[in-house]
């Protein structure tokens, strides 16, 4: 039986998706500012640290999206004494 997700972990993964898409205009603005202003404005390492944001955030939900398999039943306790 495959394993689906349930409404928390679909938007986790709409939320991936989403940081994952953003990490494009972010990377091509780096570039600009680096190309137009270079290594030494304070923006060029800012846009990096966004892209760097976006990547580990598109990360952790991608992994807290993975549907997980059912816990196992607990077994009831008995009363039987430790020796």
């Amino acid at each position: 039986m495959p394993l689906s997700r349930h409404i928390g972990q679909k938007i986790a993964l709409a939320s991936a998706l989403f940081c994952a898409a953003m990490i494009l205009p972010a990377l091509l603005a780096f570039f600009w500012v680096w190309f137009e202003y270079g290594l030494a404005d304070t923006w060029t390492p800012s846009l990096l640290a966004c892209i760097a944001f976006f990547a580990c955030c598109a990360g952790v939900l991608y992994v807290v999206s993975k549907p997980q398999p059912p816990l196992p039943q607990d077994e009831p306790a008995t009363a039987t004494p430790h020796p």
